[in-house]
């Protein structure tokens, strides 16, 4: 079966669509690696759309890692070369829908970091995964700790 997602390749300097067969040896191949990770994020500020993102798991152990997602912040959220793909709530990786691969898109943008001057594909807006909406943490955090003293 195949599996079409978006890649973002820092090593090459190139981002797009990719269609691959779906086993481990193809997400190596792709992404250039050894050894992945999978990593849920929301891509996209004011948006509430998720991604498996499949990464290199060793992309900050490298000498000199090359940035691939930032946050809203500028700050560092992968390394390495990435593969987005969507998610069927189950486990199993899905193909990107084309509405999907242009909301991925509006958030590729050409950059450049200190230890990499030269502008390459970078995903940006990238965040957590969060189940809990932040101004409800606070609430329970504060409930929790007062069962916590109560004891």
């Amino acid at each position: 079966m195949k599996l079409t997602g978006y890649l973002v390749d820092v090593e090459n300097e190139t981002a797009g669509v990719v269609t691959i067969d779906r086993n481990l040896h193809e997400y190596y191949k792709v992404l250039n690696c050894d050894c992945i990770d999978v990593a849920t994020r929301k891509i996209g500020r004011f948006g509430k759309r998720y991604y498996d993102i499949i990464c290199d798991d060793e992309g900050l152990l490298k000498d000199k890692p090359k940035i691939s997602a930032i946050n809203d912040l500028g700050q560092v959220m992968l390394c390495g070369n990435l593969f987005i793909v969507n998610n069927d709530g189950e486990g199993e990786f899905t193909s990107l829908s084309k509405d999907d691969i242009k909301w991925i898109e509006r958030f590729i943008s050409l950059q450049g970091t200190r230890v990499y001057p030269k502008p390459y594909p970078m995903l940006h807006q990238v965040d957590y995964w969060q189940k809990i909406k932040p101004q409800k943490c606070g609430f329970l955090l504060q409930k929790i700790n007062k069962n916590v003293t109560k004891k």
